[in-house]
């Protein structure tokens, strides 16, 4: 399904976008070398909360640590459970002896700021501008000092650990002291019981040394972070680093869902975008939550494979396809990848049942989403038969997608162009899915009346008012005013068009047998 933008998303993206009074981390590439499984890429950053999914070993962890790289924290700042108040490289990339370290590697940050020393690329000191960090064979990482000051804190797995399996916690379970109320206790309390639809009483901290342990209490009962649950444990663990950290702060989070139910995931996400926004604050997380990825705009979701040694990175993907590739491989004879859950719905009905048997149809999330799968797919030189069905609007821009999927692709050949459009099609008309529905209901509009069992001239009303609603809206208004859910509202036009215009998809149908007799 389509994702639909909240006004929270909306103020979300307009914060990031526009403030640079938080260095807001808008880019990591890597231009030169590898570092453990990640070779070169760009990752590019244009919400607050970014979250990776990949499969195990494809370098989601990598890019954490390099995005804690990308900053100098301030000198009154201190990272919880760390003695030192800065990240470094040397804190996620260790080496045995026998390994070799990372070497002749260069990483660009791109970070929208307002304190650069003026350059030509910002001669007034605001705005997006890079820095670099390079190792070279058997040097050190650059200029650390130089980094721009913002503070970033790392949140990693260990938090799920139960402070009755952690060594440190045993060991000075009676020396944990109540530390001093800070004023946001209320609002870690009331968060974690939003999440866990759970009553809390209160909520303080103890502590030892570097260590803390959380108390609770709850129904007249006081506990502590040695009998929470996991999922307890961690969330009083981000929400008291998250609320005790200044404005501004970057947070890295590993795994972001561990310990929560499905239910539970969308409530923290919901709650930490009211937080991103309090706090101006900035999350770069890895997944392997689907729920997650439904939780987010499709440019917050990156997907990172590694294809013949090189790193790919899928923006903008949708949460079914990333996690059907996280999955076993499907064994229909041809993939069909398509924008969105509208091309889906169309696609399905007008497909003969003899050949979508034979098909699998994969929704992927957006055209840049389309021509990174097709560059992954010239690049394997797999003989798995896959057609790309873009969106009819994209037929003005096809010249735009055909660059990128070479750019992406691994030195592509002279057969490129050729084979690029052996592997495209469109979808009928020349606007978005849609549109193109609603222009074709006014040309059937009595056909479409009697299965919807309304009347031509309130239909027609309907129509106007979906059209009204704005772009990827149109069905979500009309399902309201003829009584169905959006999802049963789009079926039943995608149904009704696909009987009453098999013409318009002939070209489609056609290619589609063509490749299944090859």
């Amino acid at each position: 399904m389509k994702y639909r933008e909240s006004q929270l998303d909306k103020d979300l993206r307009k914060w990031f976008q526009n403030d640079n009074s938080c260095a807001n981390l808008k880019s990591i590439s890597i231009s030169k070398g590898s570092i453990r499984a990640l070779s070169e890429l760009l990752i590019q950053i244009s919400y607050p909360i970014t979250a990776i999914a990949g499969k195990n070993g494809s370098g989601k962890s990598t890019i954490l640590a390099l995005a804690c790289c990308a900053f100098h924290n301030e000198s009154k700042f201190s990272i919880p459970g760390k003695t030192r108040n800065y990240y470094t490289y040397a804190d996620f990339f260790i080496q045995h002896k026998e390994e070799i370290p990372p070497q002749g590697i260069e990483i660009f940050y791109g970070i929208f700021h307002n304190n650069w020393t003026p350059t030509k690329v910002v001669p007034e000191g605001v705005g997006l501008a890079y820095q670099k960090r390079s190792k070279t064979k058997g040097g050190k990482w650059n200029d650390y000092a130089l980094r721009v000051n913002r503070n970033v804190v790392f949140i990693g797995i260990g938090r799920i650990v139960p402070h009755s399996e952690k060594s440190q916690s045993k060991s000075y379970n009676r020396y944990f002291k109540d530390s001093e109320l800070k004023g946001w206790e209320d609002k870690v309390k009331d968060s974690v019981g939003y999440i866990l639809r759970k009553s809390y009483d209160s909520f303080k901290i103890a502590r030892h040394t570097k260590y803390r342990l959380p108390i609770a209490k709850t129904n007249e009962i006081t506990y502590s972070g040695f009998n929470m649950g996991a999922g307890e444990n961690a969330l009083f663990e981000i929400f008291t680093t998250v609320h005790s950290c200044p404005p501004g702060t970057l947070f890295v989070i590993d795994e972001i869902e561990l310990g929560l139910h499905v239910e539970a995931q969308k409530r923290f996400i919901s709650k930490l975008k009211e937080l991103c926004l309090e706090k101006k604050a900035q999350i770069v997380c890895t997944t392997h939550s689907k729920e997650i990825f439904e939780c987010l705009p499709e440019e917050a979701r990156l997907f990172i494979e590694r294809i013949n040694n090189k790193t790919l990175v899928t923006q903008g993907i949708s949460p079914e396809f990333a996690f059907h590739k996280l999955s076993a491989e499907n064994h229909q004879e041809l993939d069909i990848f398509v924008e969105d859950d509208v091309a889906n719905s169309l696609i399905t009905h007008a497909i003969p049942a003899e050949i979508r048997a034979r098909c699998n149809i994969e929704t992927i999330g957006s055209a840049t989403a389309l021509c990174v799968q097709l560059a992954a797919l010239y690049n394997r030189k797999t003989k798995k038969k896959t057609l790309i069905l873009f969106d009819a609007d994209q037929k003005a821009l096809e010249n735009n997608n055909r660059n990128h999927t070479k750019n992406t692709s691994q030195k592509p050949d002279e057969k490129f162009e050729e084979w690029f459009n052996k592997h495209i099609v469109y979808l009928p008309g020349n606007t978005w899915p849609e549109a193109w529905i609603l222009q074709k209901s006014k040309e059937s509009i009595h056909a479409l009346a009697e299965n919807l069992n309304i009347s031509p001239d309130n239909l027609s009303d309907i129509l106007e008012a979906g059209e009204k609603a704005g772009k990827h809206n149109e069905f979500y208004e009309i399902g309201k005013l003829v009584g169905l859910n959006r999802d049963l509202c789009l079926n039943n036009f995608s149904l009704h068009i696909t009987r009453s215009h098999k013409a318009d998809f002939e070209p489609i149908i056609k290619k589609i047998t063509e490749i299944l007799k090859v």
